[in-house]
């Protein structure tokens, strides 16, 4: 479903790269978890795979497509990123305009974009938040809202971008359980081990830039010596 082969990024053509040569596959439906240090390239790579960030050398494929600017208008149709911050994401006046904006712009008629809207808030358990100010939300009222924002659009990719960050223990289980309810594809990027062996089969270990490791949670993580090296 996500292929990345020898990619390379930096923000700027004569930059150095924060990604390097990096290559792995994610099969449909699996969820695996990105485990780096900060600065270990975890944003970068989602920013990449979403067509954000420009590649230098490699490519991206999406459902076997390669990412291009001829194809980057579908492949982010297929991709949903959910990011760290909500605050980044959510700036409409009410959570619904936030929900509800990104599908008109799509041009999804306004008689569907609301039944999504709607269906998906309620699904969430934040339909009754759908008329308050996003601004006006807790750490984890803003979260699910902005899932909702994103799944609304119906994407066949979600990529998280440290989904548990400032959340307390509860809003932390409440997500926890949404996220391992969605048949999606799914990349997690996290500092969280125990929420990444929890929800993901599989893990990537980011190092400065490089893909350092890939294989089961709990073998990687129980390897002090290497986490250690790896600055986790």
């Amino acid at each position: 479903m996500v292929r990345l082969v020898q990619v390379s990024a930096s923000y700027a053509p004569q930059t150095t790269c924060v990604l390097n040569d990096i290559s792995f596959r994610v099969s449909k439906g699996e969820s695996v978890a990105l485990i780096g240090a900060n600065g270990a390239g975890k944003t970068s790579l989602l920013l990449a795979i979403t067509g954000i960030l420009p590649i230098r050398r490699g490519a991206v494929f999406i459902d076997g497509d390669e990412l291009s600017k001829r194809t980057i208008r579908t492949a982010q149709r297929k991709t949903g990123l959910v990011f760290q911050n909500p605050d980044d994401q959510l700036f409409m006046p009410r959570v619904y305009d936030d929900a509800l904006f990104g599908l008109l712009n799509r041009g999804i008629a306004e008689e569907e974009a609301d039944r999504r809207v709607r269906e998906t808030l309620d699904r969430l358990g934040v339909g009754h938040l759908a008329d308050r100010s996003p601004f006006r939300l807790s750490g984890g009222e803003k979260r699910l809202c902005a899932l909702a924002a994103v799944l609304a659009m119906e994407p066949e990719v979600l990529l998280f971008d440290e989904p548990t960050a400032f959340l307390d223990p509860k809003a932390r289980r409440v997500l926890r359980a949404i996220i391992r309810s969605l048949p999606h594809t799914k990349l997690v990027a996290t500092h969280d081990l125990d929420f990444a062996q929890d929800l993901c089969s599989r893990a990537l270990i980011l190092c400065s830039g490089a893909l350092a490791a890939d294989g089961d949670p709990a073998a990687l993580f129980a390897d002090a010596p290497r986490m250690t090296a790896w600055g986790l």
